[in-house]
């Protein structure tokens, strides 16, 4: 069982029952769910009464961010994810944080998902994955369903380096099978995935829909709120010890800066990740 060290919030959940040994079985859920909270509640909170608004998280994994939304007051979420075995357990992980009346389950993959309009929609490290010829479909989906705000984060293909697959320049313009060889002839083949990144052209169908990207230092408005957003426990990655980022990566902090200021509310297109707040202007929220 892992406990925060924040003093306040403390929350008592044994994931090893339920991740079995996956390496998230160690994850220290307050922490977690902090992340979720500051990185993207919180900047939600700008554009949409939370307490009067239901979230479509998808795809969902464990359920953090859906956690995190309904401690932080939200009204109601759904969690949508295509693996029924990892939605049983972030059900289960629901009833042990005491937020299963809020909670809907449903299994589905992003690009078949069919479900009644909802003001905010959140996809977080999912769109990568839905593979090439499902990302316009998923991107309609976003679009329609969400009634007031959408979150994305997802790799921009446009960067030349992508973190999120092997990290080498250039490889994921490349075909799949050259990828691969490139990838094995630089020592990295392990970390050769099929992932499909969108460029933000892929986007496109939310500003038909009436939005517009909102924040411009990632999921935050200001500089200040992206560095005060540090120092933070990184829920993801295999290996404990490197998930508390006391500091932005080199030169991070500079580029996130400068995209912002340059670009404005655009900044996401020329970031490593497409990571942005979107807002429907033709239903202000007051």
């Amino acid at each position: 069982m892992r406990r925060s060290k924040r003093g306040k919030g403390l929350v008592k959940v044994d994931l090893a029952p339920l991740l079995g040994n996956s390496f998230y079985r160690d994850l220290d859920v307050d922490q977690t769910l902090d992340y979720m909270r500051r990185r993207y509640v919180e900047p939600l909170r700008r554009f949409v009464d939370i307490e009067q608004a239901i979230l479509a998280d998808c795809a969902a994994g464990y359920g953090w961010l859906s956690f995190a939304y309904l401690q932080a007051g939200g009204h109601r979420a759904i969690l949508v994810d295509p693996d029924a075995e990892r939605l049983k357990a972030a059900a289960k992980i629901a009833e042990m944080l005491g937020l299963a009346g809020r909670c809907e389950f449903v299994c589905a993959y992003l690009q078949d998902l069919k479900i009644a309009p909802v003001e905010i929609f959140a996809s977080i490290e999912t769109l990568e994955h839905v593979g090439r010829d499902n990302i316009a479909a998923s991107m309609q989906v976003i679009a329609s369903t969400a009634l007031k705000a959408v979150v994305v984060t997802t790799p921009n293909k446009w960067f030349p380096a992508v973190a999120h697959d092997t990290g080498l320049p250039f490889a994921h313009w490349m075909p799949l099978w050259l990828r691969t060889r490139y990838a094995i002839a630089a020592g990295r083949g392990n970390r050769a995935r099929t992932n499909a990144f969108l460029s933000p052209m892929d986007l496109r169908p939310l500003e038909s829909h009436g939005f517009r990207p909102a924040s411009k230092f990632q999921t935050f408005a200001t500089y200040e709120e992206f560095a005060a957003f540090y120092p933070h426990y990184l829920p993801y990655g295999p290996n404990e010890r490197e998930r508390l980022r006391k500091s932005p990566k080199a030169g991070l902090a500079a580029f996130v800066w400068l995209a912002g200021t340059l670009a404005g509310k655009r900044s996401f297109a020329i970031s490593p990740n497409l990571s942005s707040i979107w807002v429907r202007k033709t239903n202000p929220i007051k």
